[in-house]
C-alpha cells in the first residue's frame, strides 16, 4: 500500500495536486482558500489560471473609478492603440520582474505615476513615488520605460506622446485593473489579464521590446 501525502500546508488532509508555490503537493482546500491568500501563486500555475477564468472580479462602483475627470473614449484608444500596448506590455514586465508584486502594487505604482503626469499637466515637474517599497519598483521601472519610448520615438520619427496622452492611458489601464480584481491579499487576476493580453514580456533587464 502506497504512503498518503499530506498537504504541506494543514498537514492533516490528503495532498491532491502539485503547487508550485510551496513546491510540494497540497489539499484542494487549501489550494481554493489559501490560494492568492498565504501563498504567493506563480501565473503559470493551472489551477490559478483555472481559478482565474472562474472567479467573479470584486464591483466597484463607477464612481470610485480613478480619475473620473479624465475622458478616455473608445476612439482615443483606438488611436492610441500603440502607447496603450505599450504600456500593458511595461506594466506586466515591471510587475513580474518585481518580486511579490501584486495587483495592488501596480494599481499603486499606476496612481503615483498618474499623479506625476497631472502635476506635468499643470506646468510643475513633481514626481510621486508610493510609500510601499514593492509598488515604488514598479512604479519606477514602468516611468523609464515610457521615458525611454518617448526617447525612441523622437529619434525615430521626431514625434513624441503629449502628458495629456499618457496619462489618459495610465487612468485606462488603472480603471481596468480596478474592475478586475479578486480581493485576495496577493491577488493577481489583473496581472494574468494583462499577460494573457499582450506579446510575451522580455526576460532582459531593459524595457520590452516593441517595434515602433
Amino acid at each position: 500500500m502506497s504512503e498518503t501525502i499530506l498537504c504541506k500546508v494543514c498537514g492533516k488532509r490528503r495532498a491532491r495536486r502539485r503547487c508550485p508555490a510551496v513546491h510540494g503537493d497540497i489539499c484542494t482546500i487549501c489550494c481554493g482558500t489559501e490560494r492568492e491568500v498565504s501563498l504567493s501563486c506563480p501565473l503559470e500555475c493551472e489551477f490559478l489560471q483555472e481559478a482565474h477564468r472562474r472567479e467573479k472580479p470584486v464591483l466597484v462602483n463607477e464612481k470610485d473609478l480613478s480619475d473620473p475627470d479624465v475622458p478616455v473614449t473608445e476612439e482615443f484608444l483606438h488611436d492610441h492603440e500603440e502607447l496603450l500596448l505599450f504600456c500593458m506590455v511595461s506594466l506586466v514586465h515591471a510587475a513580474l520582474r518585481t518580486a511579490s508584486a501584486t495587483d495592488a502594487d501596480a494599481l499603486e505604482a499606476l496612481g503615483a505615476l498618474i499623479k506625476t503626469y497631472r502635476t506635468a499637466e499643470s506646468g510643475l515637474l513633481y514626481e510621486t513615488r508610493p510609500v510601499n517599497t514593492i509598488a515604488a519598483s514598479v512604479q519606477r521601472a514602468l516611468a523609464e520605460s515610457l521615458a525611454d519610448y518617448q526617447k525612441i520615438r523622437m529619434e525615430r520619427e521626431s514625434l513624441h506622446f503629449r502628458n495629456a496622452e499618457i496619462l489618459a492611458v495610465l487612468v485606462f489601464l488603472r480603471r481596468m485593473g480596478q474592475q478586475n480584481q479578486n480581493g485576495r491579499p496577493r491577488g493577481r487576476m489583473y496581472l494574468d489579464l494583462l499577460e494573457q493580453m499582450t506579446p510575451a514580456t522580455s526576460s532582459d533587464e531593459g524595457a520590452p521590446s516593441i517595434i515602433l
